[in-house]
């Protein structure tokens, strides 16, 4: 039992001495041991905090850049031009008026009625026992035709349903009395020529009268008309003849150029198919003023 007890001790005493050689050694080679490590340790945390885990940044999967489009080349400025100026409009010079003919005047059936629309009676209608009819033609008047046909302006206008008798159109077709057209004559239009005053001339007296002459067409009648440098009119109708004198003093006073025309007219006063002659001038001198006599006697 003693034998067993001392191998024990023995055995401790060995195990024990080894621990300590064990230690000895490990403080000589300079090896730390456990618990100074794990003082170390906490030296070292407690100086120094832990630093925090750093999150891990993610990198996105590589995208190729697209291709660049390429710009379009610059195109050079363009050059400035002055805009052109809009020509203004030239104002319209006024025309001066000429003496026109005006073959209305104071002759019945001269110049008759053209464009006007004739307005008849409602209701009414034209004569069934006027078998003739006529179309109106230019410068016809509803007086004229009414004498070719032998009958009244009132009549004629009854029968046809004209309510006025100044309103008849060209191409307008009427009926008219009678059992046979009337008999028109033929007329030559043969050139007319000035006698006196001739054309253009400047000779004419400026007192008493002038006599005006011509030749032209074979008519019933002629209207002379002239017109005065201050643009009036004088006209006279004249009768188988181809002449007509006017008094200077009374009807060509003024000084200036003259303008005058012959109509050739029918028997109803219209102009026949012959075209009128002029236009023909003649310069006249201003007409002296008339003496004054003197009162008493006295000059």
């Amino acid at each position: 039992m003693f034998r067993t007890a001392g191998k024990l001790t023995l055995l401790v005493v060995l195990v024990a001495g080894s621990m300590v050689v064990g230690a000895l050694f490990t403080r000589m080679t300079g090896t730390p041991r456990d618990d100074e490590t794990s003082l170390a340790q906490n030296e070292e945390s407690s100086a120094t905090p832990a630093p925090s885990p750093t999150a891990t940044e993610t990198i996105p999967p590589y995208t190729p850049l697209p291709s660049l489009t390429p710009s379009q080349t610059l195109k050079p400025p363009p050059t400035f031009e002055p805009s052109t100026p809009t020509p203004t409009a030239s104002p319209i010079p006024s025309l001066t008026p000429t003496p026109t003919v005006d073959v209305s005047v104071s002759i019945p059936g001269l110049h008759g009625a053209e464009s006007p629309t004739p307005s008849t009676t409602p209701g009414c209608k034209p004569r069934d026992d006027w078998k003739l009819t006529y179309t109106v033609q230019f410068e016809d008047t509803l007086s004229g035709i009414a004498s070719k046909y032998g009958t009244w302006v009132n009549e004629l206008a009854e029968g046809n349903c004209i309510t006025d008798k100044n309103l008849i159109v060209i191409g307008q077709v009427l009926r008219v009395p009678g059992d046979t057209q009337p008999y028109e004559p033929e007329y030559e239009c043969v050139a007319w020529e000035p006698l006196t005053p001739f054309n253009g001339t400047t000779t004419v007296p400026t007192t008493g009268s002038l006599t005006f002459n011509w030749r032209g067409p074979q008519a019933p009648k002629y209207l002379i008309r002239i017109h005065r440098p201050d643009g009036t009119t004088y006209e006279q109708l004249v009768e188988l003849r181809q002449n007509d004198t006017v008094d200077i003093t009374v009807n060509l006073p003024m000084e200036g150029m003259y303008t005058w025309y012959v109509y050739p007219l029918g028997n109803d006063f219209a102009q026949i198919s012959c075209l009128e002659g002029g236009p023909w001038t003649f310069y006249k001198a201003e007409t002296p003023p008339t003496a004054t006599p003197s009162v008493g006697g006295a000059p």
